[in-house]
């Protein structure tokens, strides 16, 4: 039962909405069919207030570590997340992945692919930590090294940063990247 529980957490929608101001997140909540938002925005004070919004809004909170105000980058900051009702943490610190699953979040590595040694890293990271998901940054970085990274995990990866087309989201899919994350509000609502 755990796998399957699991595995329904783990799907994806193609674009997950990046916010980083209020009016963004309304629109994430309210205009979208998103099931994930990433929260980029809020402090110690004003996250249990801001997961429960995304939450009775039938969303899933996709927290980044290093953009809510207040709290500790470390194991104490996670957990006081879990006791916020966060569902997934988006970390770039590789040994954040352990504390992250044990206090019951899923746990997004996010890597900054500057060059072929950040490269090289983040794959040593993501064997060693198992994190749940990958956050390659940015998104445009070459086909070929994301599929380096998808054939040494099987855990989803999302891009992320400078995804600001349908032509880019399209390709990203076309490489099978589980989604997308963009502050590009137009990329959040589907073409039809």
């Amino acid at each position: 039962m755990q796998a399957r529980k699991d595995s329904e957490r783990m799907a994806f929608k193609s674009v997950i909405p990046s916010v980083h101001q209020r009016k963004e997140l309304l629109y994430a909540m309210e205009k979208t069919d998103a099931d994930w938002i990433m929260l980029k925005l809020g402090d110690v004070n004003t996250l249990p207030q801001l997961v429960g919004c995304i939450h009775q809004a039938g969303k899933k909170v996709m927290a980044h570590q290093d953009s809510i105000k207040g709290i500790a980058r470390d194991k104490m900051g996670i957990k006081y997340m879990a006791s916020c009702g966060v569902d997934c943490v988006i970390t770039m610190k590789s040994q954040c992945v352990k504390y992250i699953k044990d206090a019951g979040m899923m746990a997004a590595f996010g890597i900054f692919i500057i060059d072929s040694d950040a490269c090289r890293t983040g794959l040593e990271n993501i064997k060693e930590h198992q994190p749940d998901v990958i956050i390659l940054m940015p998104g445009t970085i070459p086909e070929q090294i994301i599929n380096d990274i998808k054939s040494a995990t099987t855990a989803p990866i999302i891009l992320g940063g400078l995804m600001t087309t349908r032509e880019q989201l399209a390709s990203a899919m076309k490489i099978g990247v589980a989604s997308v994350a963009t502050s590009q509000l137009d990329l959040w609502i589907p073409e039809v």
